[in-house]
């Protein structure tokens, strides 16, 4: 943050230090400079009590409406389509069974027929499996034969159980067209690539987004990670869910907890977001803050003192700063006027 110094308003407070040249400066234990404001002669002085603030906004970055690696569903074709007609736009919201799809191509038909072939022979194998097992428990078989028996079953109910997780997915079938509707395995946004017509067996056919995976995703300051707790758009504001701890530069990766409806966001949009972080802090007026020792600082009344007081600025809100305080700010009054002319008293005694 930038703090431009006023020249003209220090000269003309140094004019007005000077009628009050007989102020008495001290110092206290820990160095700091206080005066006793009832010597400050004819100088106008207003005071402000600081706010007390547990948090703080930081510079804004841009953020992603997005989900992590593997939280979506991936439709796979199980055989090569030649042709897909999509019922859903993409983006759309879904419910589980609802149909999605028309999938065209006699190899996808073929694929009925070798799921009605595949459950045949799984039951064959495991009508034998069964007699067998009774057997091999009675030692009347060989181990060598029981394995072989074993490995034909299992290997025909992996076979029917894949086929079948894509079956339960067809709503009607027209063998006259080879035309196959299929419906979302789960409710949630879909997402497709619209100019994908020839897809292979193991390509995506759409993707299913659930609502509640989907985040916010931004780069945050790495020094600042601990104290994150929140990303504010002019939507709404998400909490944080994780903060990643690896750096790519100053930045790491911020995920937020699942995006509520009324935020109004659409997957893959980028927005401007505000990070906001947690601290104890104090909102002052930005005129109460001036330069001093190569510091910002402030001047801080109690029981008539007005003592130098050091803050690291944090942020700005509206007409004022929210600064970091070496020492604790309740109980005090914080000057407003005259800031320059204070200023420019302790500057002007202290070099006697």
């Amino acid at each position: 943050m930038i703090y431009r110094f006023n020249f003209s308003g220090f000269i003309l407070a140094f004019m007005l230090a000077s009628l009050v040249s007989a102020t008495e400066v001290s110092t206290d234990e820990q160095g700091q400079l206080s005066v006793k404001s009832s010597e400050l002669g004819e100088l106008a002085l207003r005071y402000v009590e600081p706010i007390a603030v547990d948090s703080y906004p930081g510079q804004r970055t841009s953020a992603q409406v997005t989900f992590k690696h593997g939280a979506a569903f991936t439709l796979v074709a199980p055989r090569r389509v030649q042709q897909v007609s999509y019922l859903v736009e993409v983006g759309t919201q879904v419910e589980k069974g609802q149909p999605i799809a028309e999938l065209r191509g006699p190899e996808m038909h073929h694929f009925l027929t070798e799921m009605e072939a595949a459950g045949e022979m799984l039951a064959n194998v495991e009508k034998r499996f069964k007699s067998n097992k009774m057997l091999y428990e009675k030692r009347a078989i060989k181990e060598s034969q029981w394995i072989e028996i074993s490995e034909k079953y299992y290997a025909a109910m992996l076979e029917y159980e894949h086929m079948r997780h894509f079956n339960d997915l067809v709503i009607s079938v027209d063998p006259l067209t080879d035309l196959i509707v299929i419906g979302a395995p789960i409710g949630g946004i879909i997402d497709y690539a619209p100019d994908d017509s020839d897809i292979k067996p193991g390509d995506d056919i759409a993707i299913l987004i659930p609502i509640e995976v989907i985040r916010l995703k931004a780069s945050v300051s790495g020094a600042l990670r601990k104290d994150l707790f929140a990303l504010e758009s002019s939507e709404c504001s998400v909490d944080i869910a994780s903060v990643g701890a690896v750096a790519r530069g100053f930045l790491v990766t911020a995920w937020s907890e699942a995006i509520e409806e009324n935020c109004d966001l659409v997957l893959g949009q980028t927005l401007l977001v505000t990070p906001l972080y947690r601290t104890r802090a104090y909102q002052v007026p930005v005129s109460s803050v001036f330069q001093w020792q190569q510091s910002s600082s402030i001047f801080i009344e109690k029981d008539g003192q007005l003592q130098v007081v050091a803050v690291e600025l944090l942020a700005s809100r509206g007409g004022d700063y929210i600064v970091r305080a070496e020492v604790p700010l309740e109980g005090g009054r914080v000057l407003v006027t005259s800031v320059s002319a204070v200023q420019g008293v302790l500057m002007g005694l202290g070099g006697e």
